[in-house]
């Protein structure tokens, strides 16, 4: 199930939630190489599991033989900053798909929770969730080395922050399964059937961060309702 509006409108321009799809934007186009290097632009400024688990840069024996555990070798990139990369991985895309994705989600989803937030409080928000969410998905697979990628962190915790200020606003959908054809379903029930397909990636394997995602989600709807203590 894509999402494609809400019919909640704002009472506000969301300029921090416009600023950071701009940023992702910015990135994508001018910052990501092409892809004879992405793989080498990603180990040098993405977050890496391994790395932020032992707080060190990957070594070449880690990368090579896929072994966490490794301490020979040689660090690859010495200057690696470890917590820089928790911020500028969810600025990272794969692909145009991959980014349209986040923004458009993070459009639909973002502008009605920094509305109940305040900008200010929505900054935390965004930083506090790369954390949580990314950290996450460390903490299910501390042995990996492959980078994390891409803002559906941070996303998925203004879902969860959507879910508990707005359940039961409405979402217009494009139903992919059983049926091709759009749908208008209250938010509460989008979110269960996302949770669903969220939790169905654990029996694949794919390149999907289920991990940072049910991590997110969590994290933001939390955040908004016992840190924030924000009522329905």
């Amino acid at each position: 199930m894509i999402p494609i509006s809400d019919a909640n409108p704002s009472a506000n321009k969301a300029i921090v939630t416009i600023s950071l799809i701009s940023i992702c934007i910015f990135v994508y186009i001018f910052l990501t190489p092409g892809e004879s290097s992405f793989g080498e632009y990603l180990y040098k400024y993405a977050a890496i599991p391994c790395e932020l688990l032992n707080n060190s840069p990957l070594t070449d024996t880690q990368l090579w033989l896929n072994e966490c555990e490794s301490r020979e070798g040689e660090i690859i990139f010495a200057n690696k900053n470890i917590l820089y990369s928790i911020f500028y991985s969810p600025l990272i895309h794969s692909g145009f798909l991959h980014l349209l994705g986040n923004i458009w989600s993070l459009w639909i989803f973002g502008d009605n929770v920094e509305d109940a937030l305040g900008k200010i409080k929505t900054i935390f928000f965004i930083f506090l969730t790369a954390i949580l969410s990314i950290y996450g998905h460390a903490l299910l697979n501390p042995s990996s080395t492959i980078p994390i990628v891409g803002a559906s962190g941070i996303v998925s915790a203004f879902m969860g922050a959507y879910l508990f200020m707005f359940p039961n606003a409405r979402i217009l959908a494009f139903l992919i399964f059983p049926f091709l054809m759009p749908v208008t379903i209250k938010a509460k029930t989008f979110m269960t059937f996302w949770i669903i397909s969220q939790l169905a990636l654990t029996f694949q394997t794919t390149n999907i961060s289920w991990e940072a995602h049910i991590f997110g989600f969590i994290s933001g709807y939390f955040i908004v309702r016992y840190i924030f203590k924000l009522n329905r």
